[in-house]
């Protein structure tokens, strides 16, 4: 849609907001422009002044918006360490959805209040298996990594140029280990990297039994 095609009905608040966001998501935050707001809308830009106010007030509201989707989790499963993984799952999925719009957030000093809701429930969680205090808070930080390096590699995957691992003069101290050689050289699984990754600090933090 651009100015030329003005549209019929007036334009909301929520119409605003949720085309600034697919404009970051799609892009990232140097597309999100007031005129560029405008021209998708199809109104004038003192309209959007009028609904949201300036690009910095925007933004805040963008952010708002995150912290909402965010803080709305729910564990799933029958056992403790079930629902931990369904958080840590829903939490991975939630950072790999919308890089640009986290990166605002980060910037704008609300990176722990991004992340709190989902401690909040990780240590709901913990505390049913006798994790508390230091220990659950050293825990909840174990996972944090994996989730937020997990995101992180594979993103740097995404965008990187593809290589090959394979330099045979580098295993001269593998034992002569093919197989080893040959499934490093296998394009990386990052969803069963980290399901992986999961099971074995799961397997230290929250024992099976």
């Amino acid at each position: 849609m651009t100015q030329a095609s003005r549209r019929d009905s007036p334009v909301t608040r929520d119409e605003v907001v949720d085309t600034a966001l697919r404009l970051i998501e799609d892009h990232d935050v140097t597309a999100l422009t007031m005129r560029r707001l405008a021209a998708e809308l199809g109104v004038a830009v003192t309209s959007i002044y009028w609904h949201v106010g300036n690009r910095d007030a925007l933004l805040d509201l963008l952010v708002e918006r995150l912290l909402a989707d965010m803080g709305d989790v729910r564990p799933a499963g029958r056992t403790p360490r079930a629902r931990i993984t369904s958080l840590l799952r829903q939490w991975r999925q939630r950072l790999w959805d919308r890089p640009h719009l986290i990166a605002v957030a980060h910037e704008r000093g609300q990176t722990a209040a991004m992340f709190q809701p989902l401690q909040a429930a990780l240590s709901a969680e913990l505390r049913t298996v006798g994790l508390l205090g230091r220990e659950a808070a050293n825990a909840i930080r174990v996972l944090q990594v994996h989730v937020v390096s997990s995101v992180v590699m594979a993103r740097a995957a995404e965008r990187g140029p593809d290589t090959n691992p394979t330099d045979p003069s580098v295993w001269a101290t593998s034992g002569g280990d093919e197989d080893l050689v040959a499934a490093l050289a296998e394009p990386l699984d990052y969803d069963e990297v980290f399901t992986m990754g999961v099971d074995a600090l799961l397997d230290k933090l929250v024992p099976a039994s």
